[in-house]
């Protein structure tokens, strides 16, 4: 039986296995009332919020546990919205390992607090279509502020992603629910206007399962506060993300989005798998050395791609999505040693764990591999009936 390399637990290395499908997304985590009348909105909120080349702010990012802020920092950013180009400087660097992390869209640079050090890391993976935009003109749409025309009939809409952070997991979003969508106030935030919507599933409203409040910008409908609440382990959780001082498009320099770095400063590039991408589970089978699984998803759910991960770390993956949803199979070439006291359910006789999290992760061994299914907007029953349709085969 293979263990895992000596120093990763085991979600550490089921995450290192999904770098080349989550990489990016992971490495990246009111004033008083004005009126309260629904106001009219007859702009085009996903061309409004894309016509912001870029934007500068001070962002806090606030974790509370009961109501008790359990983590809180605060950073200078400049923000390309939909793309991964980004300057992120922490104001109170010495509570952290890096205290500046710089991205171009392809190379991710991590400036370490204590020394002149610098860790680059790649963002590789197939290109994929922002859908914040999109959604944010559903989500006003569905709050009723649009006219008849831009209104749809039936809310089919979920809340905006989380991004999670090193000091806090967020829940992911159950896309097969309905959502209300309500328009609470108009508010300020920084001393810019922003409507309040909260979204919050259809047949738990009323409950503190889950809701997500969003302050979005009246003018650019930039989301300038987001705040995602829900209940785990009998606690009340919340993660609230504000922007405030934001300028919007203003002079951008060129080295924004390079690296602070010169002669003597020791850049280190972490080892990632070598990962290879196919548009099909019969591609991959024919270039793989590792059997390819062949799950059960649901029937919304179509291939995205499929990857061969080869390196420290070999195994195959199958990404799956639907209207927002992801689901991902993957196995790979070491067990995870799923011991009795995180045993939570049987596949085919062998033990699997359930992990909560920014995703649900279901995990189990089969003769010498370790397989995961993870899930975004994916009901947790859902997620067991595709690991038992991959199961331990012969």
């Amino acid at each position: 039986m293979t263990r895992p390399p000596l120093g990763f637990s085991r979600r550490t290395l089921v995450v290192l296995l999904l770098l080349c499908v989550v990489l990016p997304a992971v490495l990246w985590a009111s004033g008083g009332a004005i009126g309260d009348e629904n106001p009219s909105v007859d702009a085009n909120v996903t061309e409004r919020y894309r016509s912001v080349d870029a934007l500068t702010a001070t962002q806090t990012v606030a974790i509370r546990t009961n109501g008790t802020v359990t983590s809180r920092n605060v950073a200078t950013v400049t923000l390309v919205p939909g793309t991964d180009r980004k300057r992120v400087r922490f104001q109170n660097a010495s509570d952290r390992r890096y205290e500046l992390k710089v991205s171009n869209g392809s190379t991710l640079w991590l400036h370490r607090t204590d020394r002149n050090a610098v860790t680059a890391i790649e963002l590789t993976g197939p290109p994929t279509d922002p859908q914040t935009a999109v959604r944010l003109q559903q989500i006003v749409a569905a709050a009723g502020l649009t006219d008849d025309t831009g209104r749809p009939k039936a809310i089919g809409v979920s809340p905006l992603p989380v991004v999670p952070r090193q000091t806090g997991v967020a829940p992911e979003v159950d896309t097969n629910r309905s959502y209300t969508v309500e328009f609470v106030e108009t508010d300020t935030v920084g001393g810019r206007e922003s409507y309040v919507l909260d979204v919050v599933p259809a047949n738990t409203r009323g409950e503190a399962h889950y809701r997500q409040r969003l302050w979005v910008d009246t003018e650019r409908f930039y989301p300038l506060r987001k705040q995602t609440a829900w209940t785990a382990d009998d606690a009340q959780r919340s993660v609230t993300t504000t922007y405030t001082n934001v300028t919007f498009d203003p002079e951008v320099s060129a080295d924004a989005f390079r690296p602070e770095r010169d002669a003597d400063t020791d850049v280190r590039r972490p080892t990632v798998p070598d990962t290879e991408w196919y548009r099909s589970g019969a591609a991959l089978e024919a270039r793989s050395s590792i059997s390819v699984p062949n799950p059960t998803v649901p029937p919304a759910f179509e291939l995205a791609y499929a990857t061969r991960t080869t390196g420290r770390i070999d195994g195959v993956g199958l990404r799956y999505a639907a209207s927002g949803r992801e689901l991902t199979v993957a196995k790979f070439n070491y067990t995870l040693d799923i011991g009795p006291e995180e045993r939570d359910l049987t596949l085919d006789g062998r033990p699997a764990s359930l992990d909560y999290g920014p995703t649900d992760s279901l995990s189990w061994d089969c003769d010498g591999y370790g397989y995961t299914v993870r899930g975004t907007g994916v009901e947790t029953d859902r997620l067991i009936e595709v690991g038992r349709s991959v199961g331990c085969p012969a």
